[in-house]
């Protein structure tokens, strides 16, 4: 359903470029407070946009997504096929079926709603998260494990290049052996936080935690002690 006309619902505003201003609620709630996504409940996103340039903008479809690490994990398109006038404003209700969104991810993911024109660009857009509530099983819990896994790998794979019957290297690469492992477990911790809802992914967050273990990781490899091989000389 359409309105065209001025809208007032208190929410939080995004602008793109100064010529759109765009409005979203959640079943009422603003973007960046407190959504909920539930795969077994009704959600009613609530779109305002309002065009301050001088042109009519020709609007194709609504888009809900939620991106953890570049990668969508979820998104929803909604066609509206609405003509906003220049200096003019319009509304958008629109029932979300989510039946799906319990096997594509769980936790509390960064969403982002999406007005697209036409040719499927993005005319204007707004930022925030939600509290996803799917299952553990799903699309985003098996990215997760498989995080784990290479973490494991990658540790694995540098404790066995130190054990080999090869001279010590010096300390600063014994370190550097370990960081790969240390930044990929910095990403299954930012990920592990996000699926038990502690956390919403972000690009300061991800980066400090990952520096955080990438650093803690080449400071144990560091620390290790060199093994030397038989008759040979410790080089560290």
């Amino acid at each position: 359903m359409t309105w065209l006309g001025v809208f007032f619902v208190p929410t939080a505003w995004a602008e793109n470029d100064n010529t759109t201003r765009l409005s979203v609620t959640i079943d009422g709630r603003p973007l960046d407070g407190d959504v909920i996504l539930d795969a077994s409940a009704a959600t009613r996103l609530v779109v305002g946009l309002e065009n301050l340039g001088r042109s009519a903008l020709e609007v194709d479809s609504v888009r809900l997504s939620g991106t953890v690490l570049g990668l969508t994990f979820f998104d929803y398109d909604t066609r509206v096929r609405t003509t906003v006038p220049a200096r003019g404003a319009a509304t958008w209700t629109v029932d979300l079926d989510l039946r799906d969104l319990a096997r594509r991810a769980s936790g509390s993911l960064p969403v982002r709603v999406e007005i697209r024109d036409t040719d499927l660009a993005t005319v204007a857009a707004a930022n925030g998260h939600a509290d996803v509530r799917g299952s553990l099983f799903s699309t985003y819990g098996l990215f997760i494990l498989g995080m784990f896994t290479l973490a494991g790998l990658l540790l694995a794979a540098a404790l066995l290049a130190a054990r080999r019957n090869a001279p010590a290297p010096a300390p600063w690469r014994r370190g550097l052996r370990l960081v790969p492992a240390g930044t990929a477990a910095g990403l299954f911790l930012v990920l592990v936080l996000s699926a038990a809802h502690l956390t919403t992914p972000s690009t300061p967050t991800d980066l400090a935690i990952t520096l955080c273990t990438a650093l803690i990781t080449f400071g144990i490899g560091r620390a290790l002690p060199a093994r030397t091989p038989p008759g040979g000389v410790d080089a560290g």
